[in-house]
């Protein structure tokens, strides 16, 4: 049995490797009939390790047709992206960056940029495609429902593959967060997760290429059998427009470079805080010490393609959707089994445990071990983590003209 376990490692790593000839043997179509170029980076061990073969077969030959050249970069490993996209010299040259992943590469990407001196230029001007590759494609398919498509995997793919291969596609803004960690400073726009929630996201992670989002669903049931309380102080803002008007700034990503817009951005070279040390009009700080079983942040709509789990999020507003749950108040581990059964359903907010607000500003300070704290999917060593609402943006591949 352990020499065809063998075999079969040797045969996709020979696949990977042809399919890998495939892609950068390809020829880029003439530069006088170029309608723009793509930095394209591919994550072959995301999500059930398709995207070589997506690219391959789909991607590359579609984006031939459409006379849109590209660079690809195939990660080899953590942080390859954000090493890339941090020393790049010639970012300007794209029209944006296309990415075969998940919401991991996406944060990954963007904590590259942020290492820039130009970082806060380049985030509303690069606009970023996403092609579903991981388990967890949040941002995409945030973006995809506020233009009614439905929020099945074959669905999702398809208009996926349709915007990110057309010269008419369209991007825009997506509201962008500044957190802070024990150690460092991340972008971040999706998710902050502690618990519950967190815990059955990266316990979940064994199953990735056999399940792929179904993972979930099966790491739900054994947490929800298996429950656990975390002791944490949660501090929060209630948030408040302050005459702040976001705007979804919708535009072609053929029609300029990077480097064109960025000559014609705002000229911002840091963090934009909603609520700035210096307001003294902002809401009083809300402080909760006791023990928890879930506390989950969303800034979009959607975690993942099986309904959305915040509503009334929007991809330009900046408020921050907070929920969380006291195991004080929880009859019985039915309730949280009810709880993981009703975001399917969109009704998990309507349960009567869960505590929801919208915040400008959160900090959650773990005070026990046993969970992991995640961000936009990814998990950071950290006992404390500070999540800022912001004015700054980014931009998504979202339509076609």
């Amino acid at each position: 049995m352990g020499g065809s376990i063998c075999c079969c490692c040797r045969s996709e790593d020979e696949e990977n490797e042809q399919l890998t000839s495939v892609i950068l043997s390809r020829q880029p179509p003439p530069q006088e009939t170029c309608r723009g170029s793509l930095l394209v980076f591919l994550n072959p061990h995301s999500g059930k390790g398709k995207s070589l073969e997506t690219f391959a077969h789909t991607v590359g030959p579609k984006l031939d047709r459409n006379s849109i050249r590209y660079e690809v970069v195939i990660t080899t490993g953590p942080n390859h992206a954000r090493n890339v996209l941090m020393t790049k010299t010639d970012l300007e040259k794209f029209n944006g960056v296309l990415i075969l992943s998940g919401d991991g590469l996406v944060f990954e990407a963007l904590n590259g940029i942020l290492c820039r001196d130009d970082a806060f230029r380049i985030f509303p001007s690069l606009p970023i495609g996403i092609v579903p590759s991981g388990s967890g494609n949040g941002l995409l398919c945030s973006v995809l429902s506020k233009y009614g498509t439905k929020m099945t995997e074959k669905s999702v793919m398809d208009r996926a593959l349709e915007i990110a291969t057309s010269p008419a596609a369209r991007a825009e803004s997506v509201a962008l967060y500044s957190v802070k960690t024990d150690n460092e400073t991340f972008a971040a726009f999706l998710s902050i997760g502690w618990g519950l929630m967190a815990d059955i996201d990266i316990e979940s992670e064994k199953w990735r290429k056999s399940l792929g989002a179904h993972r979930f669903t099966v790491g739900g049931f054994i947490r929800s059998c298996n429950l656990r309380s975390y002791k944490g102080r949660l501090t929060y803002r209630i948030y408040e427009q302050k005459g702040f008007e976001p705007s979804s700034n919708v535009f072609g990503v053929y029609d300029k470079t990077t480097g064109q817009r960025m000559e014609e951005s705002e000229d911002i070279d840091t963090w934009q805080l909603h609520d700035s040390p210096e307001d003294s009009t902002s809401s009083e700080e809300v402080v909760i010490e006791d023990d928890f079983i879930n506390v989950y942040a969303v800034t979009l709509s959607h975690i993942a393609s099986d309904g959305p789990f915040a509503p009334s999020a929007k991809l330009e507003d900046n408020r921050i959707h907070l929920s969380y749950i006291l195991w004080k108040d929880i009859g019985t581990r039915v309730d949280i089994a009810k709880f993981l059964l009703a975001i399917e359903n969109q009704t998990h907010l309507d349960l009567p445990f869960v505590k929801r607000v919208e915040v400008s500003s959160m900090k959650l300070e773990v005070l026990s071990d046993g969970s992991y704290v995640v961000l936009d999917g990814e998990v950071v060593e950290t006992k404390t983590i500070q999540v800022s609402a912001t004015r700054n943006n980014i931009c998504v591949f979202s339509s076609t003209a």
